[in-house]
């Protein structure tokens, strides 16, 4: 009458086995998650995706029409990939300075080993650099210049961030003039790059404000070698030229539609917004209230072609 107790403990045996396995996939499959979310996370794919949407707007503008082709789409994934790139390699060389101040960034935390970013970065670089070779010599060239400019800017540049900040704004500038250089017509896309490089270099240097206490003893920026109202008036002038510059447009009728106007208007009024909470000494709200000025813009520079 015992002979049933043999085939239970058997079955407990196997049950056990069967949990085991299962919770070691479920281990396995949470770590694959977690890593493929850190070589996601690390490219800052927000920043990568408006950069590939200023391909698209300098490539519409330089044509004077919505329009996809097979060069716009290698265009917009190589500036994807190498701007992808540039926040891979600066999180290489800044891993040290993360270790002590941002320590959930995602080397220091230890989500992906520093070797594996460089590696991830060199990949990301070289796949853009093929992605652009097969656009035009020009294209190619703007792609070179600004992974070897994005390389030096990680490894050398960035301790002296009042510098940096110019290299970040041209980077920004350049995504609009690389879209029109598919078709190599830079008549208009000049313009709005200047603009997109003056709103920067105002963003640039709002973000230093608020990180002032966090570089000191790492890096060297504006913020540190001005005073608060001298960083104000810099600020200031470089959102005031943005608008200008872009108001340019419109008034020698490069661009001549009323949408555009509208929405010039309306970054013009969040740059000053911004403007005015870096008065009040919040230069977080300062910088978020210039990313949407800058969303604005870049959705006045695309009405242009309707």
């Amino acid at each position: 009458h015992l002979d049933f107790i043999p085939r239970i403990c058997k079955n407990l045996k196997t049950n056990a086995k069967t949990s085991k396995l299962k919770s070691l996939k479920t281990v396995k499959t949470k770590r694959m998650y977690m890593g493929l979310k850190a070589f996601i996370e690390i490219l800052r794919p927000a920043n990568c995706f408006m950069a590939a949407i200023a391909v698209f707007i300098g490539y519409v503008v330089a044509i004077g029409k919505i329009w996809f082709e097979t060069e716009l789409f290698f265009a917009m994934a190589s500036a994807f990939l190498i701007c992808g790139a540039g926040q891979v390699i600066n999180d290489f060389f800044d891993v040290r300075i993360d270790e002590k101040i941002r320590p959930q960034k995602i080397l220091p935390s230890k989500k992906m080993k520093v070797q594996t970013a460089l590696f991830y970065s060199a990949a990301l670089f070289g796949t853009g650099l093929i992605l652009a070779s097969q656009i035009n010599m020009p294209a190619f060239l703007i792609a070179f210049s600004f992974t070897v400019l994005l390389a030096l800017y990680s490894a050398v540049i960035q301790k002296q961030k009042f510098l940096g900040n110019i290299v970040v704004a041209l980077g920004t500038a350049f995504t609009i003039i690389f879209g029109a250089s598919i078709v190599q017509n830079y008549n208009v896309a000049i313009f709005l790059a200047t603009s997109a490089f003056f709103s920067n270099m105002g963003l640039e240097i709002t973000k230093d404000v608020q990180d002032k206490e966090a570089d000191k003893g790492h890096k060297t920026t504006l913020a540190m070698i001005l005073t608060q109202n001298q960083v104000n008036i810099v600020v200031l002038a470089f959102y005031a030229l943005a608008f200008l510059t872009a108001f340019f447009v419109w008034q020698t009728k490069m661009i001549q539609s009323n949408y555009y106007l509208l929405l010039l208007i309306v970054s013009g009024g969040l740059f000053l917004y911004s403007f005015v909470l870096l008065l009040q000494k919040q230069p977080g709200k300062a910088q978020l209230f210039s990313k949407i000025a800058m969303v604005f813009s870049l959705l006045a520079f695309i009405s242009g072609v309707f």
